[in-house]
């Protein structure tokens, strides 16, 4: 009877561990553009060291503690001859931060892919404009060519792809791949903000 049970608890393990996936913690990243006239530095939500301590809690209760949690926000720069200018410094709406960015050659718009932590769910596409708006967030059950279910799953994500590059600095073009491997592609209007 022990033995049976071991052995289940065995399988159990054994199954929860082959969906879970380990994510490293995200840092700041830079991504320039094709042309490299522009660059887009994205800072992920910061938590002060010890924040998730009971000893910070209860320090920053008291108001001894002044540090806080920092939004995930970008910077983007423009590079024209010898000089830098920030063009905008925004929060995203990514809870930690995006795990891919793209940014077009006129700087006039940027795209990020998923939210670190959890591919595929809240997130999947978001484009912002050239003062750094969001004009369209995305889930992947609102762009997905494939049925949900056709992805591979793990504890935190659904692993569909996610990968973009700019066609024009009008259109993007929106890469999937299910499970199966079976790989389809859609081009979003920036513009016109629907799919062609």
């Amino acid at each position: 009877m022990v033995k049976r049970i071991l052995i289940s608890v065995f399988f159990i393990v054994i199954t929860i561990n082959s969906f879970a996936d380990s994510w490293e913690d995200p840092k700041i990243t830079v991504t320039y553009s094709q042309n490299n006239e522009y660059a887009l530095v994205v800072h992920p939500r910061y938590y002060p060291k010890d924040y998730f301590t009971a000893k910070y809690q209860r320090q920053y209760k008291q108001g001894i503690t002044k540090d806080t949690i920092i939004p995930c926000y970008a910077v983007l720069y423009h590079f024209s001859n010898s000089d830098t200018t920030i063009i905008w410094k925004k929060y995203l709406v990514n809870i930690t931060a995006p795990c891919e960015i793209i940014v077009s050659n006129d700087g006039k718009s940027i795209v990020s892919i998923d939210d670190w932590f959890s591919r595929g769910t809240k997130h999947a596409m978001v484009i912002y404009n050239e003062t750094g708006e969001a004009i369209v967030d995305f889930t992947l059950k609102e762009i997905s060519p494939f049925p949900l279910d056709a992805y591979e799953r793990t504890i935190s994500s659904i692993w569909w792809g996610g990968r973009a590059e700019y066609l024009d600095n009008e259109r993007v073009k929106i890469y999937f791949r299910n499970q199966y491997d079976d790989v389809k592609e859609r081009i979003f209007s920036i513009i016109h903000k629907y799919f062609e």
